[in-house]
């Protein structure tokens, strides 16, 4: 994976908050750079790559609920919006539940 291509998805897509214990999973991570790569028209790279390029990057991991966390990493931008409304699953707050969001706008959930 291109460093600048992932410094620029870094730069766009995130922000590190250092007041923080909470953190982004590697999953949703990924997820982000899915979208990102979808609306900046780059061609992503293979999970196991984007992992070899972020471990090569000095962000501080953590533990959150029992897995492996990069503390303090927000999504912010364009990238933000299109993972959260293309499908990507999210926990409502205080329940258990799970809702998918539908893939296009009136779909059927």
């Amino acid at each position: 994976m291109a460093t600048d291509n992932f410094a620029r998805f870094i730069q766009e897509s995130l922000v590190i908050e250092e007041d923080t214990d909470d953190g982004m999973d590697i999953d949703t991570l990924y997820g982000l750079y899915i979208s990102w790569c979808r609306i900046t028209d780059i061609a992503r790279e293979p999970e196991t790559r984007f992992l070899s390029t972020l471990r090569r990057h000095r962000l501080r991991w953590g533990r959150q609920d029992g897995g492996w966390v990069l503390v303090g990493l927000r999504m912010i931008g364009p990238a933000a919006r299109d993972y959260v409304t293309s499908g990507a699953v999210l926990s409502h707050a205080g329940n258990d539940e799970v809702w998918e969001l539908p893939l296009e706008p009136g779909a059927a959930a």
